[in-house]
């Protein structure tokens, strides 16, 4: 399976591997025997909710000194618990009672690896749907349960390309920012610990993202209105898609969105609450990238 722009090895639960693209690094995910895999870790966090369970994360040392060559881990309570070390292409998890082949790739590919590429400076990544236009990659941002996803979803409907439906990589190259999908799958109606509908018209390759559309929730008869936004309401359209909020990189957070939102184009599209007006959203997105 390809995610992230890297091949994503299930070694012990071959069932999940599809695609092997050897033109890219291979990330490997292995069972471990370790029955002290996670407790190992000399740091924990509380848990935390996270996708309908209980979840902590750990360290091997304190949070904001761990972040060269340190290892770090997840403990999802009831389903596994998981352990990587920085700099490696290598994952261990331990199952637990709960675990099933299926919760292992939905934990993996949702959260562990974007909390991975984002410890590991090698991604920020953004909780956005994203999808080609013209073949120029598209960012829709928006409060939790704004419609990102059902409008993500009524792209590909259309035969446009994915790029994600929840979780994108985003990188600076030279003075580009870059997207990189995250994993062939989406989920229109969001259900918990589950991927939803794979789909193979999905970007396999970086490219340059060409705007950001915020959506803003409107009443069911109102229009469908698009402006360009500037200023600090630019910085705002990242700052809210930011998808992990480490306390020890608000700093770092702050100068890449600050950066981003000096380069990227950003907009705020109307969506008015009805769901047979979305064509109307969808056309004008459309008709604004072409522009």
């Amino acid at each position: 399976m390809i995610a992230f722009n890297y091949n994503i090895n299930f070694q012990d639960e071959p069932s999940l591997n599809d695609i092997f693209d050897p033109t890219k690094e291979t990330i490997t995910i292995t069972q471990s025997d370790d029955a002290n895999l996670f407790s190992n870790l000399a740091v924990k966090s509380a848990y935390l909710p996270l996708s309908g369970r209980d979840a902590r994360y750990g360290a091997e040392e304190a949070f904001e000194r761990c972040l060269k060559g340190c290892a770090w881990g997840v403990e999802v309570k009831g389903v596994l618990s998981i352990v990587w070390k920085r700099g490696e292409h290598r994952i261990v998890y331990l199952p637990h009672a709960g675990f099933t082949p299926q919760l292992l790739a939905f934990w993996m590919l949702h959260t562990i690896l974007p909390m991975l590429l984002t410890l590991e400076e090698r991604y920020s990544i953004l909780h956005v749907g994203s999808v080609e236009v013209k073949g120029k990659p598209i960012i829709f941002s928006a409060d939790s349960f704004g419609g990102k996803s059902t409008l993500t979803d009524f792209f590909i409907q259309q035969g446009h390309t994915l790029l994600s439906d929840d979780t994108l990589g985003v990188y600076k190259e030279k003075d580009t920012y870059m997207a990189v999908a995250s994993y062939p799958f989406h989920r229109p109606y969001r259900e918990a610990e589950s991927l939803g509908y794979k789909t193979t018209n999905v970007l396999h390759e970086p490219k340059p993202i060409d705007a950001v559309y915020i959506l803003e929730k409107v009443e069911a008869d109102a229009e469908v209105h698009i402006e360009t936004l500037r200023g600090v309401s630019k910085y705002k359209a990242f700052h809210m898609s930011n998808f992990i909020n480490f306390d020890f990189l608000k700093q770092q957070r702050f100068e890449v969105f600050s950066k981003m939102a000096n380069t990227i184009v950003v907009y705020k599209v109307t969506v008015p609450w009805d769901i047979e007006r979305l064509f109307e959203v969808y056309k004008a997105i459309v008709e604004n990238t072409k522009k």
